[in-house]
């Protein structure tokens, strides 16, 4: 047990350091917060093609969660993959909570077509009277359109 006294102060100081001063992450209910990628999601990619999912999120670690699915890309039909990170390096939260959400990748799998790749940000608060949304673009493409869910 003495050999381990020294060095609890040097894992201390040495975790201590990397941490931005005054940083405190964002958490999020996992269950229930509106930004989480679960259930219905629409967008309107272009004027004459609209995207829509039907999404399940499964719980992955305190910094990202997985998500799958299908949907339609206008009259294709889709299977959805992909994981959904948090925004911090440093995680301090409880299993069920988790860093607010920053950044999808998904793919959209499309029978006999290449997949698409699609990478979306999340931005929002949770004021009442702002929806959180995700801004969201093919990384082959420079138009980016925006993904919301759909009311229940």
């Amino acid at each position: 047990m003495k050999k381990l006294v020294p060095a609890i102060p040097v894992a201390g100081a040495a975790t201590a350091c990397s941490r931005e001063v005054g940083f405190k992450p964002v958490p999020v209910s996992f269950a229930a917060h509106p930004s989480v990628l679960r259930g219905a999601w629409s967008a309107d990619v272009s004027a004459s093609q609209a995207l829509k999912l039907q999404l399940t999120a499964t719980d992955d670690t305190t910094r990202q969660y997985q998500v799958s699915g299908t949907g339609s890309l206008g009259s294709e039909a889709l299977t959805v993959s992909g994981s959904v990170a948090g925004g911090s390096y440093h995680s301090y939260l409880k299993a069920q909570l988790m860093p607010a959400p920053e950044m999808a990748q998904l793919t959209l799998q499309r029978s006999g077509l290449a997949d698409l790749k699609l990478r979306c940000f999340a931005y929002g608060n949770d004021a009442v009277s702002f929806r959180w949304a995700w801004q969201c673009s093919f990384p082959d493409t420079s138009t980016s359109f925006k993904l919301t869910k759909e009311a229940s």
